[in-house]
């Protein structure tokens, strides 16, 4: 029976919710929201933001950044003595793995179907 793209759109939401269903997401949510909270995490991560705005113009502009990079290598540094960010950056990750999987495994599909 072929399905109709409302029903495409049904299992598409179906694998949204399950994701956001999911033990590691309600832990990346809870973490998250938990750094959002954490003053000196936020300055640290705002920081590295704005010194890669700046690395971007210095690419631009063709000048040396290099002493930038280091900046935000320290930065990383402190960062990563927090276990709490140490965790989030975890879960980001795994987070991120997992949905290039689903994506992967979506085209693969696909690409069978065409192919």
């Amino acid at each position: 029976m072929e399905k109709k793209l409302s029903d495409i759109e049904k299992d598409i939401d179906d694998l949204v919710s399950s994701i956001k269903e999911s033990d590691k997401y309600k832990r990346y949510i809870l973490v998250r929201d938990k750094i959002k909270e954490d003053k000196d995490i936020m300055d640290r991560i705002n920081k590295v933001k704005s010194i890669q705005k700046e690395i971007v113009n210095l690419k631009y502009k063709g000048k040396d950044y290099k002493d930038k990079d280091l900046e935000i290598d320290n930065i990383l540094k402190e960062l990563n003595s927090y276990p709490i960010y140490l965790e989030y950056d975890y879960l980001v990750e795994d987070l991120n793995y997992m949905l290039k999987y689903i994506k992967e495994s979506i085209e693969d599909e696909i690409n069978k179907i065409v192919n």
